[in-house]
């Protein structure tokens, strides 16, 4: 009698908390929800905006190690998320729940910035890496899930409230021009300071509201494993982590594995997994023969996403330092950060996004398939690799080029994001089987880890001076794939039984 009750009072709490709209209209939970993302943002743009920097400039300023390895940790730790955000999305549904998830994924994220910003050399890079990494492999997508669940089917303000937190991830992409300037008046160490406090507040601002603002929404997982299991899972992720630690460490101390050769297993295993998980769900018994068709239709468009994620993962490896060595950065008489040029794509592709969402809704029925609108979107990002080799050629050895230049190259790649990016878990939706589903876009999202791995395997190849051939080749593969996929767009849509939405 007594837990019925006390059923009844909870759910009876939940209702006030879900009705809720102190927060622009929404629940107030949704409002902690935005200003962690917010704060989660800020920290994670201004590290990858530096941290390039802080990798290749010697010490003690920096750590010293080559342009080359520093593109490739970078790119190294992209994929690495991606991966470990997998088993993360696990965790969050069967063991922990997304309040704990969310919890235990941010506390690592705290840890990782503070070892950053604490002058520990190689060893507290690695530790920060370490925990950066764990801290996915405990929530997963354990915010977005939390964030929905504030919400019945029938309850029209959901979409606004992803709204928010898209808008608000967006204005937190502005921290490279603050963490750059911290970086080049304090040392890089500052900026990665300023990291670990946003994310600490944030943390804070959750442990505050964590009853209040949230009652007992998302506290339980959904689909719980039994306890003798859970136990079991935890004791073996946790061995296989300790090994894992150990066992690299020494490794690396010992000169046995190099820098080069870790990051090149890392990225094999991003490109793998997927492969292996489309063939799974191809051959399953539980797929139906025409979905086995639609589930064929998937791969080209999966391949030009990974394509994509490739060229945007060199915007934080490799081009990081063609802005910092060949663009002109004096404006209005004083010299930005280069790290600043990152905050660009998030305000392009606000005015992009809201254009092309305009231009699609105008067509209506005259609008392309989405899958053509992939190929024309990879064709773009082809073109803006193009882009950097026509620069390179253009303005040899030590000539600086406009900064300009960089705004045009940035509009070229979220123009093809704009048709690309929405396009994509469209497609998904459409050709996963019934029975799975949420693999399939588990799936698709293993893109970003498969392009990071491309990345960190391609700039193996990548030579100071020769530039051009490097970026012509890129550029000239990714528009390759993009003119294929728009040219058997229509036919590719027809299998997967697209129709032109009024």
């Amino acid at each position: 009698m007594e837990d019925r009750s006390k059923t009844s009072e909870n759910s009876s709490e939940n209702e006030v908390l879900l009705n809720d709209t102190a927060f622009l209209g929404q629940p107030k939970g949704v409002g902690t929800l935005s200003f962690m993302q917010l704060c989660n943002s800020f920290s994670n743009y201004g590290m990858t905006a530096v941290l390039i920097y802080y990798l290749y400039t010697a010490a003690p300023a920096g750590l010293g190690f080559t342009k080359q390895n520093a593109a490739q940790l970078l790119s190294l730790y992209s994929g690495a998320i991606a991966l470990t955000g997998i088993v993360g999305s696990y965790i969050c549904d069967r063991i922990l729940g997304c309040r704990k998830s969310l919890f235990a994924a941010r506390s690592f994220n705290v840890i990782g910035f503070v070892c950053l910003a604490l002058p520990l050399g190689v060893g507290g890079y690695a530790m920060a890496m370490a925990c950066l990494a764990i801290g996915p492999m405990f929530g997963g997508r354990c915010l977005e899930a939390l964030l929905g669940k504030f919400y019945d089917k029938a309850d029209g303000r959901r979409d606004s409230a992803y709204t928010i937190t898209y808008v608000i991830s967006n204005i937190g992409a502005a921290a490279p021009v603050i963490s750059g300037a911290l970086a080049a008046a304090f040392g890089y160490h500052s900026a990665f300071a300023s990291c670990a406090v946003l994310s600490a507040v944030s943390l804070i601002v959750y442990a505050v509201t964590y009853k209040p603002f949230f009652g007992n929404i998302g506290i339980e997982p959904d689909d719980p494993l039994p306890d003798d299991k859970k136990r079991s899972f935890i004791g073996k992720l946790a061995l296989v982590l300790a090994a894992a630690i150990v066992i690299l460490s020494v490794l690396f101390i010992s000169g046995t594995l190099s820098i080069p050769a870790f990051a090149n297993g890392v990225s094999t295993a991003s490109i793998v997994i997927p492969i292996v998980y489309f063939v799974f769900i191809f051959v399953s018994n539980k797929t139906e023969k025409y979905e086995k068709k639609k589930v064929l239709c998937l791969v080209p468009a999966f391949f030009c996403n990974a394509l994509t994620l490739l060229i945007w993962t060199q915007t934080i490896s490799i081009l990081a330092i063609f802005y910092e060595e060949k663009v002109n950065r004096i404006i209005l008489g004083k010299e930005i950060a280069a790290a600043s040029f990152q905050t660009l794509p998030a305000v392009l592709a606000v005015i992009i996004g809201s254009f092309l969402t305009f231009l699609w809704t105008k067509l209506g029925k005259k609008q392309p398939y989405g899958t053509t609108k992939m190929g024309v979107g990879t064709m773009l990002w082809g073109l803006g690799a193009l882009l950097i080799a026509f620069l390179y050629a253009a303005f040899p050895g030590d000539i600086k080029i406009n900064a300009l230049w960089i705004v045009l190259f940035y509009a070229v790649l979220m123009l093809g994001e704009g048709f690309t990016s929405p396009v994509g878990y469209s497609l998904t939706a459409v050709a996963s089987p019934r029975a799975f589903q949420a693999q399939m876009m588990t799936v698709w999202g293993m893109s970003m880890s498969t392009g990071a791995a491309l990345n960190t395997l391609i700039v193996n190849f990548y030579q100071e001076g020769k530039e051009v051939p490097f970026f012509l080749g890129i550029g000239g593969l990714v528009c390759v794939a993009g003119l294929l996929m728009a040219v058997f767009g229509k036919k590719l849509g027809n299998i997967l039984g697209l129709g032109k939405v009024s």
